[in-house]
C-alpha cells in the first residue's frame, strides 16, 4: 500500500511538471533563449533620487537588488517613486505606559521608457509595520526608524518583484 502511494505522488508530481512545461511557465529569472534575462532587464532601471529619508531608503533597496555595485548599463527606463508614510495609533491605554503604532507606507511609482518618455507600467505598493510605543524617549525613536526601515524594505522589494514580472513579459 505504501509503494502505491510513493509511486502516485512521483506520478502526479511528473505530471504537474509537464502541465506546467506545456503552458508556456518559464522561471521569472531564467535565461531566456536570446541570452537576455529578466536581471539583465532590471538594471537598465535607473531609479530617481528621492527628496526624504523614506524615499530614499525605499530607493535603495530597489537600486540594491537590481544593480549591485559595479554593475554597468545603459539606461532604458527611468523609475519615479513617490513615498508617503505615516503612523497610526492602534492601541492606547488610559495610563498611556503602553501603547502600539502602526507605521504605513504607500509608494506610488512609474516606469518611464527613456526614449519615447511614456509611462510603459505603474502601481503601488504597501506595508504595515506595527510597533510599541513606551516611556523612554530614545526606544520610542529607534522603534519608529527601524519600523521605517523595514516598511521601505517590504515596498522595495514588492516594487523590484512588481518590476520584474512586467519585463519578463516585456
Amino acid at each position: 500500500m505504501m509503494m502505491f502511494a510513493k509511486h502516485a505522488m512521483r506520478s502526479f508530481a511528473l505530471v504537474g511538471l509537464l502541465a506546467l512545461s506545456a503552458c508556456g511557465y518559464q522561471p521569472l529569472y531564467a535565461t531566456n533563449d536570446d541570452g537576455s534575462s529578466v536581471s539583465q532587464k532590471l538594471a537598465e532601471v535607473s531609479v530617481a533620487q528621492q527628496s526624504d529619508r523614506v524615499g530614499q531608503l525605499v530607493r535603495n533597496e530597489i537600486v540594491r537588488s537590481t544593480r549591485p555595485v559595479g554593475t554597468q548599463a545603459q539606461d532604458r527606463y527611468y523609475l519615479n517613486l513617490q513615498a508617503k508614510g505615516n503612523a497610526q495609533t492602534l492601541i492606547d491605554t488610559a495610563d498611556t505606559v503602553h501603547r502600539r503604532l502602526s507605521y504605513n507606507l504607500t509608494t506610488k511609482f512609474q516606469l518611464v521608457d527613456a526614449e519615447t518618455r511614456n509611462v510603459v507600467f505603474s502601481g503601488s505598493a504597501f506595508s504595515r509595520i506595527p510597533y510599541d510605543r513606551l516611556d523612554a524617549s530614545f526606544a520610542n525613536v529607534q522603534a519608529r526608524v527601524n519600523a521605517e526601515e523595514q516598511a521601505a524594505k517590504q515596498v522595495g522589494q514588492e516594487v523590484r518583484t512588481r518590476l520584474a514580472a512586467f519585463l519578463a513579459t516585456n
